[in-house]
């Protein structure tokens, strides 16, 4: 018999500070309420050479291990200026004036899609026309953002005497860029039955064997066999780490091997299974064994990490062997919906088999002689 799933029991004592599930909500809320003090930060480790504006691409959210999805995914990012000038009035010069506007170029690439955006805000909506060619995704593809932020600084300098009059305007004009990939996860899947394959089996070696392919990772599911016959497991916890600036990031927590699951990453077109030439960045494999007779519904549901649902269904027929179509090897009698029908025979017919085969014995022994003899 296999080894069936597992719960995976004593998860929230064992990692209490884990989350069993993907904290997206929290932490997008957190971001986007962070992302005002954000709008005006300068960090000089972002300063290009020493100038005095940057510009730091901090999340996308929703995502995991940063990793995104395209289920409205949202950019944020920090920039700023430190330029501060000081400014008298003199004479006719009576209100010297500075200022400082910006806006920035958000070029966002995905596969052969590419979109510019024009903002003077630091939370971006990834575009529309990114976020459908983003479906197409096989899991592991890249969505490239990068960022050309442009500072417009007007000074107002008195340096008049009383005797002249108007003030002199300068500008001036500092940029700072940013780039960052993103991986993208999917929410298409296809599941294949790999054993029983023909949906038939024996009923001493139940089996619910079945193949995930998917293009977005999976964290937790459940096999429901017949009766009460319940089985959860749980591939990942996940845990929230806080960047320089106060941004939430959701990272996963591999939770080590679960018995019956195994999970591979390639790129995998089972053209042969589908009609559809999709490629798929995961595959996992699903090993089960059950108890039961006859027409059974068995089931896999499976959530990926950004609160996809899939789940497949099967109906299987398990039955007994018996005996001349009459008994079962139980002993009970013989039904076509619990046990596989079998030939009849006879004493005599065994003797018939027998003596048949003794002739050919014999013929080949003939033939094996002469053989020899005629050497």
């Amino acid at each position: 018999m296999r080894t069936a799933i597992v719960i995976l029991l004593l998860l929230s004592t064992a990692f209490s500070a884990l989350y069993s599930d993907p904290p997206l909500a929290n932490v997008t809320a957190h971001n986007l309420a962070l992302a005002a003090s954000l709008n005006d930060s300068y960090s000089p480790a972002d300063g290009v050479n020493g100038t005095m504006v940057a510009v730091k691409l901090v999340t996308m959210d929703p995502s995991v291990d940063n990793a995104t999805s395209s289920a409205s995914p949202v950019l944020i990012f920090a920039w700023g200026a430190v330029a501060q000038p000081v400014l008298s009035g003199y004479g006719n010069c009576s209100q010297p004036f500075s200022s400082l506007s910006r806006s920035a170029v958000v070029n966002f690439t995905f596969q052969n899609t590419s979109y510019v955006v024009l903002t003077d805000s630091n939370i971006v909506p990834v575009p529309e026309d990114i976020v459908a060619a983003m479906a197409n995704t096989s899991g592991l593809d890249q969505l490239q953002v990068r960022i050309n932020a442009t500072f417009d600084f007007l000074y107002g300098i008195d340096n008049q005497t009383p005797a002249q009059s108007g003030c002199p305007y300068f500008n001036s004009s500092l940029s700072a860029t940013d780039a960052m990939n993103w991986s993208v996860e999917g929410n298409r899947t296809l599941f294949f039955l790999s054993a029983p394959i023909l949906g038939e089996q024996w009923f001493q070696d139940n089996e619910f064997d079945t193949v995930l392919f998917s293009d977005s990772r999976i964290y937790k599911g459940e096999i429901a066999g017949p009766g009460n016959q319940h089985y959860q497991f749980q591939l990942y916890a996940f845990n929230i780490t806080n960047d320089s600036y106060g941004a939430w990031h959701v990272v996963s927590v591999p939770l080590g091997p679960i018995g019956g699951v195994a999970g591979y990453q390639a790129f995998n077109t089972p053209t042969a299974l589908s009609p559809d030439n999709f490629t798929y960045a995961y595959v996992y494999g699903f090993n089960y064994s059950y108890q039961g007779i006859g027409e059974n519904t068995l089931s896999l549901s499976v959530e990926s990490l950004f609160g996809d649902n899939h789940s497949f269904q099967q109906e299987l027929l398990s039955r007994m062997l018996s005996y001349s179509g009459n008994t079962t090897e139980l002993g009970g009698p013989a039904s076509p919906s619990d046990s596989r029908p079998s030939a009849a025979f006879s004493t005599e017919s065994i003797r018939t088999v027998a003596l048949s085969l003794g002739l050919i014995g014999l013929l080949l022994a003939i033939v094996f002689l002469n053989r020899i003899h005629y050497k």
